[in-house]
């Protein structure tokens, strides 16, 4: 099971199979009665019941039971608090206090004491928690690559090309990916095929894989597919046969 809004998604399920994979999002794994493998490329493997892994670390998480996987975006507010918590750490295990609470939460949906829309909520409010004490929302501090991720979210479905959004922020193409890639330390053409793919989740339920790809902007179905497996270690059939 999975469910996805603005700043953060989550994911329920057992992960027998998945392969090195790294995203843009900030990620938090419990498990609740069994611990997990993760290998981090080039790293020692750790086995533990609840894990951090920050952005665009390329890693694998081999879980035998339910596990709860939170992706966070790295630009709100929740993000940048853990950003800065975790400061230059590639992945470590989660502080107790958190992990403890994710671990209650998840033990009250197996045994269903409370149902999936119940346990979004009770994540979504141990989340909050976790907002900077900044005024702002966002992080950026550069309103013109604000405006920029506001026009992509906008046009998600588009594929929109470097010189017609560079021109929205009146910068050249060249100075608009190096402040880009200064702002989110992601590059343009990333960020594009990450935000795409979040916001195709919930169409990918309902659609086939064929009609998914084209409505997102992705070139056909393979290249949905090898976006979807480097972004999370599985296929999207696998996320399909969760739902």
């Amino acid at each position: 099971m999975f469910h996805f809004e603005k700043n953060f998604g989550l994911f329920i399920g057992k992960l027998k199979e998945n392969i090195y994979h790294k995203h843009y999002a900030l990620q938090i794994s419990v498990s609740a009665k069994s611990k997990m493998e993760l290998s981090v490329k080039n790293e020692k493997e750790i086995i533990g019941k609840s894990f951090f892994i920050n952005s665009k670390v390329e890693h694998k998480l081999i879980s035998n039971s339910n596990q709860l996987t939170v992706l966070i975006n790295p630009l709100s507010s929740i993000g940048h608090q853990l950003h800065l918590q975790s400061r230059k750490s590639n992945f470590k295990l989660l502080n107790e206090n958190l992990s403890n609470r994710l671990i209650e939460t998840l033990n009250k949906f197996e045994t269903s004491e409370i149902d999936f829309e119940k346990l979004c909520e009770l994540i979504r409010q141990v989340l909050s928690e976790y907002q900077c004490t900044c005024e702002s929302e966002n992080h950026l501090d550069e309103q013109r690559i604000i405006n920029t991720i506001k026009y992509m979210d906008a046009n998600f479905e588009k594929v929109l090309s470097l010189e017609e959004v560079a021109e929205k922020c009146f910068l050249s193409p060249t100075r608009f990916l190096h402040l880009f890639k200064e702002k989110t330390n992601l590059t343009f053409r990333r960020y594009q095929l990450w935000n795409k793919l979040i916001k195709s989740l919930p169409f990918l339920v309902k659609n086939s894989i064929t009609e998914t790809a084209y409505t997102f902007g992705f070139s056909d179905s393979s290249h949905y597919t090898r976006t979807f497996k480097e972004t999370f270690g599985v296929t999207p059939k696998f996320l399909i046969s969760k739902t």
